[in-house]
């Protein structure tokens, strides 16, 4: 009778315990370490403009391009072995009597590029840059999603220069954990526009 007691106690005091209500983790991101940020000019003989980029992008020349030559020695990627991405370059010249259509070439690439990740994209957004004082007219699309390329630009003097580039990482695309990389490498290639000008 007394175990019964004793083992009712036991009941009765674990069963009146508040159970636990589960509290979801804060979302957290795999531990990167970022690369530091030092501004280096570029400038190379071949290209008609120059920018400030971070010296952690190493400069690569392209001169293939499925295996044949690439249109113009200015095709070049800026590769980041830090964060495994890398940035591509492609210059057009756009002078002569069609240099209207030429644009408008370069640009339908671009953006046609940016339509393509709409299938894994969940947003987009388009942004016109204009800096009259340099001549220098562009446009950016941030594409939000689990997408191969989440942010391209094109910019140009309307005249005579196309440049377009894009950013790339050599992993599955996952937006959640590549979310604060993009964002920071974002910041380097908002400089590269800001710091770019015709040579």
């Amino acid at each position: 009778m007394r175990g019964l007691i004793v083992f009712f106690g036991f009941f009765l005091l674990f069963s009146c315990t508040e159970e636990k209500i589960p509290i979801p983790k804060p979302r957290i991101y795999p531990k990167v370490n970022y690369p530091e940020r030092n501004y280096i000019a570029f400038n190379k003989e071949y290209c008609s403009f120059e920018f400030e980029h971070p010296d952690y992008m190493e400069f690569e020349q392209d001169t293939l391009l499925i295996n044949k030559a690439t249109k113009h020695p200015c095709w070049f990627t800026l590769t980041i072995p830090s964060l495994n991405g890398s940035v591509h370059f492609t210059y057009s010249d756009i002078s002569g009597d069609s240099s209207t259509y030429k644009l408008y070439d370069v640009i339908n690439d671009s953006y046609t590029l940016s339509e393509k990740h709409n299938l894994k994209a969940t947003g987009r957004n388009t942004e016109p840059f204009l800096s009259e004082e340099k001549n220098l007219y562009g446009i950016t699309y941030s594409v939000d999603g689990d997408v191969a390329s989440p942010y391209h630009f094109i910019l140009t003097d309307s005249i005579q220069h196309a440049v377009w580039a894009s950013l790339y990482f050599n992993t599955k695309p996952n937006a959640d954990s590549m979310e604060p990389i993009i964002g920071f490498v974002k910041q380097d290639l908002n400089k590269i526009i800001t710091s770019f000008k015709w040579i």
